[in-house]
Formats: structure tokens, C-alpha cells, sequence
């Protein structure tokens, strides 16, 4: 594996892990959260650096529906991503509270917008590399056979998983919190953080086990024909 490559997945796979843990605000407290929203940002930074090329390209070539909705997705990601940092640079009680920013109306709920939109897009986005993911696993693991009862119950423990992220996403209001639609659940502080954490592991499969298998299925619609 070439050595960007592992730099990509390593930077990417950070960032998987900081956004899941900046999702349990209640958990981590505010400094924590400001520290890893901090870090996220200097990650998603070096992430674009990266891949620059994509930038340059965006404007060039054909436009199939493949590259349509991975384009959509990534400028959605961007977007949310943008709109947690700026909102985090109105609302902060730590880190960036010394810059004195013009208050913005309604930046929290922006905040919060955005953390759960990047939250379902960065799955989203994951998905439509799991392949590219998958891959890279095997190569690290030196698995080069195939195996069709190892890659079937990966499978089967892929479904399993998203099943319960369907249960998590009413479980959680996730729905709510996506319309900026507040309900009377509270923050239950008696369960234990672990299950908060596989909780949003599963709802974070759920939408890639969904991304993956669709795009499998759209960039099959040019074999069956």
C-alpha cells in the first residue's frame, strides 16, 4: 500500500473516531469537546490538502450519476463541516472565547444542525468507500484469499448491525435532531457511556451498510444492460 494512501485512511479513520466521541458532548464536557473539535478541524484541513486534485477536477470531465452523487455528497460534508466551525468559533466558552466573534443568531442550533448532518453524510461518505475500506483492510491483514463463508458472515454481521442503527435512529430522536425538532427526551445520565458509543457505532453502520449497497447496485445497472 502506498504510503499516502495509508496517510488517508489514517487521517480519515481519526476523524471517523473524533466525530463519534464529539457526538457525546453531556459525556466528554465542553473543554474536551472543543479540543477535539479543534483537532477535527486541523484533520479536515490536511484531509483537503490531500486531495486537491479532486478540487481541480470537479469541473472536468463527464458527469455519470455515480460521480453526480459522490460530488453532492462531499460538497454536503464540506458544507456541514464548515458550518460546525463557524458556528463553534461563535459559541465558544474555551478555546476560541478570547477572539470575541460577532455573536451570530441561532448559531447554536447551527452547531447542532450541522454535527448531525455531518455526522449521517460523513457515514454516507464512508460507505461509498467501504470497498476502497474493505480493501485496504485485507491488504493490511495479508488476507489476499478469498473466502466465501468469511465474506458471508461479514455480511450477516453487517445487516445485524444496520437493523439495530434503525432502532437507534427512533431510539435517539436522531430524526428530531436533524429538523431542529426538540422533543422532551433528556440526556439519560445513569446509562453507561459504552452504550452511547455502540449505539452511534451501529446508527453510523446503518447509513453505510445503506450507501454501500446502493452503490453497488447503481454501478451495476451498466453490466445488466
Amino acid at each position: 500500500m502506498k504510503p499516502k494512501t495509508i496517510v488517508r485512511l489514517s487521517i480519515d479513520t481519526i476523524m471517523t473516531v473524533l466525530f463519534l466521541f464529539m457526538m457525546a458532548y453531556q459525556w466528554t464536557g465542553n473543554l474536551a469537546h472543543e479540543i477535539l473539535g479543534t483537532s477535527l478541524l486541523i484533520l479536515f484541513i490536511l484531509h483537503n490538502v490531500l486531495n486537491l486534485n479532486w478540487y481541480k477536477t470537479i469541473t472536468k470531465g463527464r458527469y455519470p450519476l455515480i460521480r453526480v452523487i459522490r460530488t453532492v455528497i462531499n460538497l454536503l460534508l464540506l458544507l456541514c463541516m464548515l458550518g460546525m466551525m463557524i458556528s463553534a468559533l461563535v459559541i465558544s466558552k474555551t478555546i476560541f472565547s478570547f477572539l470575541g466573534v460577532i455573536d451570530i443568531p441561532y448559531a447554536q442550533e447551527l452547531h447542532s444542525l450541522s454535527a448531525y448532518w455531518g455526522f449521517v453524510i460523513m457515514a454516507v461518505h464512508l460507505g461509498m468507500h467501504w470497498v476502497m475500506v474493505m480493501g485496504a483492510a485485507r491488504r493490511m491483514m495479508k488476507k489476499r484469499k478469498p473466502s466465501k463463508i468469511r465474506s458471508t458472515a461479514i455480511r450477516s454481521i453487517g445487516i445485524l448491525i444496520a437493523v439495530y442503527g434503525i432502532y437507534v435512529f427512533f431510539k435517539r430522536d436522531v430524526g428530531h435532531n436533524l429538523i431542529l425538532y426538540y422533543s422532551y427526551s433528556f440526556w439519560n445520565y445513569d446509562e453507561p457511556a459504552l452504550y452511547f458509543f455502540l449505539d452511534y457505532l451501529a446508527l453510523m453502520g446503518l447509513f453505510v451498510c445503506i450507501t454501500h449497497y446502493v452503490m453497488k447496485r447503481i454501478q451495476a445497472k451498466p453490466k445488466l444492460k
